[in-house]
């Protein structure tokens, strides 16, 4: 009895929707909603690096994340993503790089393999999206965005897509050049202006919300310099200082028990030193699509969010994709046994 898997390129994941970052927010909040009700299974994230001190942005990382999503999707699977640092500037690469694998969650037999790499950073955005439906302020108009690269740009498309009523976005970029490039070809894209500006403060100053993805070993924004209510997405490990985090009003995080088992950002590293305890983390990103939490009380609050990245995000969207595809005919069918040798 033959077996055949279907593989998808970075083509077909796109062709099959996997950039369509509505319907990557729709995905993840049923994902939320599935995690909240207990028809998820999520293992523990694991993270393949050197020992040295801020390893992960100087020499990079492999990630590899199980994960199960119930529900509608009922899918097994795993991405597994190498980020290099100094891919785009040393040899013209993206950053991260991933394929995902999805598994028959009734045989456990491989059923895709795809590039991750699209999805990876979709996801990623659309969860900062869904967080700022429930933590921005209401009259949020200017986006402060702190890093050019490609997760800025995700990030962007999620929160255009979760606040349409921004006005305005301020861009700022060790590199003008990469801030410049981003400015003008993200203009096009959400429709609204976005400008360059490298005054780090005169963007803190004047942003509603405020998206850090870089890979900066020291903090970009600190808690004294934050003097109004807005809403802080932090992605990187080291972006935000301690002083933000014991400042801020709310505080919450797609897992908190992944991050601390993860162990690579600001909060993390707090609750091993024992600066903060498990009391601090006001709730989860589902808590806030099933409205056990709120998260924001007011227009004046501080608001904060450290999403370590979950596994069950993958594997949901393309699960999408995988589907599209079979409907269509889209990708390459491979195979992976003709008789199955060992039975």
């Amino acid at each position: 009895m033959s077996k055949e898997l279907l593989y998808l390129s970075q083509e077909d994941v796109i062709a099959c929707g996997g950039m369509s970052m509505k319907q990557a927010i729709e995905d993840l909040e049923e994902v939320f909603r599935l995690f909240d009700a207990g028809d998820c299974i999520l293992p523990g994230k694991i993270v393949m690096k050197r020992s040295e001190a801020n390893s992960e942005e100087i020499s990079g990382r492999i990630n590899a994340m199980p994960a199960f999503v119930g529900g509608k999707f009922n899918m097994a699977g795993i991405k597994w993503i190498g980020s290099g640092p100094s891919n785009p500037f040393k040899y013209n690469l993206p950053r991260a790089s991933a394929i995902i694998i999805l598994n028959d969650p009734e045989t456990k037999i491989p059923l895709a393999v795809m590039d991750g790499t699209v999805i990876s950073a979709i996801r990623t955005g659309a969860v900062t999206g869904i967080c700022a439906k429930y933590m921005a302020p209401v009259k949020t108009k200017v986006v402060g965005l702190f890093g050019a690269g490609a997760q800025s740009r995700t990030q962007l498309m999620a929160i255009k897509e979760a606040l349409p009523h921004i006005e305005k976005v301020l861009i700022s970029d060790i590199s003008k050049d990469r801030a410049d490039k981003f400015a003008e070809e993200m203009t096009t894209q959400v429709g609204i202006p976005v400008i360059t500006d490298l005054d780090r403060l005169h963007v803190i100053e004047n942003s509603d919300v405020l998206v850090t993805a870089t890979t900066a070993t020291e903090p970009i924004i600190h808690g004294k310099e934050i003097n109004h209510g807005c809403y802080v997405a932090h992605l990187g490990d080291n972006e935000v200082d301690e002083a933000l985090i014991l400042k801020a009003d709310k505080i919450f995080i797609d897992d908190w028990e992944t991050d601390k088992h993860r162990m690579g950002d600001t909060l993390a590293y707090m609750y091993r030193d024992g600066k903060i305890d498990d009391s601090r983390i006001d709730g989860s990103v589902s808590d806030l699509i099933s409205g056990k939490k709120k998260g924001r009380d007011n227009e004046e609050q501080l608001t904060y969010s450290c999403n370590v990245g979950l596994g069950l995000y993958d594997v949901a969207i393309a699960t999408r994709v995988y589907r599209y595809a079979l409907d269509r005919g889209i990708g390459q069918k491979l195979t992976l046994w003709e008789n199955p040798a060992m039975i």
